[in-house]
């Protein structure tokens, strides 16, 4: 399992070179590590996963707590490089089965769980992103098979929030992605 890790994550570095955010790419590939590590450790139970890296207070304002018992993170914050280990209570494995975005900061600290990002308008993004006439939003922003709410979501925050790299794990496929700028970094 390290060998198959340790080449996923040669991809997402060379996928994530050019990227032009300001968040260092060993806090990416340590946040990728970490979803990664999770998709394989849960193999048989699907689940979905929407991580916003680089989340900043100035857009506290885009996020809603729709359920307080899902924000593990707001009192109890632990730095994504200590993600993982086994048997911590507040850790991103204990959040699998909870809906909403996971909010990371520039520095690697989790932030929040189970929060809802409002305002984000997909359809204004992705006519930004590219133009034209498309049948669906998937399409339009560029994705091969068709996504949810969830990857959609994700696109455009990371448009919306400028300078974040996001993950989502599909809950239907397992498809891991990573987003910045309004576009598609990574997937597999």
């Amino acid at each position: 399992m390290e060998r198959k890790l340790q080449k996923r994550l040669l991809v997402v570095a060379k996928n994530l070179e050019g990227s032009r955010t300001e968040i260092p790419l060993p806090l990416k590939l340590k946040s990728a590590e970490v979803i990664l590590r999770l998709i394989d450790q849960k193999r048989h139970k699907h689940f979905g996963l929407f991580v916003i890296l680089g989340w900043k207070r100035k857009w506290q304002d885009h996020l809603d707590i729709s359920d307080s018992q899902q924000d593990i993170f707001a009192e109890h914050r632990i730095d994504i490089a200590r993600a993982g280990s086994s048997g911590r209570r507040f850790d991103v494995a204990a959040t699998v089965d909870f809906d909403g975005a996971i909010l990371i900061d520039g520095r690697g600290q989790i932030l929040h769980s189970g929060v809802f990002i409002e305002g984000l308008r997909p359809r204004v993004v992705a006519q930004k992103v590219n133009p034209g006439r498309f049948q669906d939003l998937s399409e339009q922003f560029g994705f091969e098979t068709k996504v949810h709410a969830r990857h959609l979501s994700a696109i455009t925050a990371s448009y919306v929030f400028r300078g974040t790299t996001i993950f989502t794990v599909s809950e239907e496929t397992d498809a891991f992605h990573i987003f910045e700028h309004g576009r598609i970094a990574h997937h597999h």
